[in-house]
């Protein structure tokens, strides 16, 4: 299979280089200035086309692209995704590759529109069938799992920081713990202290209790993952890359470390785009998964605005949805500005005498017709489907 490098990051080079390790290609670069120092990579190539991105729309069948952030903005890199998701190509994606919801939320409507492939890449979701396992139905010897513990320690704890590293995290808990779809935040009204000791309440359809919190560095940098149950705990430590290197089992105050056999995110997630590229569609892609973290992140400024839980409802954003929105927000403007208009333009033409005067209630009515009307617009414009004995072979 042959490789786009579309934007230079760390997780996008190390995708690349497994890419290369696992017997693809690298035909083309674009944003990878950075790249050229401090790393070695000799397949490379050494022209960085960046300006020419428009050729990956018309990339050959079996051609990908690798998405990183890359030096451009995140307003430019969405709508670069997107012109790639129309035309079809299939994309692979760093994540969070920007950070507005809405950009996922576009990206997800264009993407189910055409029925494109494309995949995220969080280095985090490689393993732990496991854990997944015991959170369901119980750990063999510990008993029933009674709380989801994830504990994120951060050099810099700004808020940039802990929402970037939220994203990434509470996509491995939305597995671990079923569905995540409440949340609660706690912080403090200085926004710096707030993400500093940043702390998150969270519930899915399993029912069990998942905390998420920030803390800062002491001993080790590496986030745990700790599963509170009946008679013990579980508590897993991960490295740098995003890799579980160690489970340790407390049962009665005593406790066990057992070693985790080592895992390549990268490698796993090149054969697993590669596999899945091989029937290229909506239904391969893993992007509602990120859309879901992305809004997840989101909620937490509400949460902590409103001082309340706050549920997260699953919806999928469609032209018509759009649409809807757009008229309702514009609804709204129309009944606060055309009535006063109107009156007051009726009243000007009454002092002056004009004869118009006594029309405008029948102004307003027309124009609040006419607007009306626009509500059907997307039902007249939807083409008709065969059905029947009226389908067309």
């Amino acid at each position: 299979m042959k490789f786009a490098l579309f934007g230079a990051d760390q997780e996008s080079l190390s995708l690349a280089q497994a890419a290369v390790e696992a017997g693809h290609q690298i035909v083309w670069g674009g944003d990878v200035a950075s790249a050229r120092t401090g790393w070695d990579l000799p397949w490379l190539p050494d022209s960085d086309l960046a300006d020419q991105w428009e050729e990956l729309l018309e990339l050959p069948p079996g051609t990908a692209v690798i998405v990183g952030r890359g030096e451009t903005p995140a307003e430019l890199r969405t709508d670069q995704v997107l012109q790639l998701v129309k035309s079809g190509v299939a994309v692979l994606t760093t994540f969070p590759l920007v950070d507005s919801v809405l950009s996922y939320y576009e990206i997800d409507m264009v993407r189910c529109e055409k029925n494109a492939f494309l995949q995220h890449f969080n280095p985090l979701l490689q393993q732990l069938e496991d854990c997944v396992r015991w959170v369901a139905e119980g750990h063999p010897e510990l008993g029933a799992i009674e709380q989801v513990v994830w504990h994120r320690p951060l050099a810099e704890r700004t808020r940039e920081q802990a929402l970037w590293h939220f994203a990434r995290d509470v996509e491995l808990l939305d597995q671990v713990a079923g569905g995540l779809n409440r949340l609660g935040a706690l912080g403090s009204p200085d926004e710096q202290a707030t993400y500093a000791g940043l702390s998150l309440q969270l519930l899915g359809k399993s029912q069990i209790p998942v905390r998420w919190e920030v803390g800062p560095v002491e001993q080790s940098a590496e986030p745990r993952l700790t599963l509170v149950a009946k008679n013990g705990s579980l508590k897993w430590s991960f490295n740098e890359t995003g890799r579980a290197v160690q489970l340790e089992v407390n049962q009665g105050g005593q406790a066990k470390t057992e070693s985790i056999e080592p895992v390549d995110p990268y490698a796993a997630a090149i054969r697993r785009f590669a596999a899945s590229a091989e029937q290229a569609g909506s239904e391969e892609s893993d992007w509602p998964s990120a859309l879901h973290a992305m809004e997840l992140a989101d909620t937490i400024e509400i949460s902590l605005r409103r001082g309340r839980m706050i549920d997260i409802h699953d919806k999928q954003l469609t032209e018509e949805m759009a649409f809807k929105g757009t008229m309702s927000a514009a609804g709204c403007g129309v009944l606060l500005i055309l009535p006063p208009l109107l009156l007051t333009a009726g009243w000007i033409a009454e002092l002056l005498g004009l004869s118009v005067a006594k029309y405008w209630p029948h102004a307003l009515l027309l124009l609040l017709a006419v607007f009306l009307l626009f509500q059907f617009l997307p039902s007249l414009l939807q083409p008709l489907k065969p059905s029947g004995d009226d389908a067309v072979e």
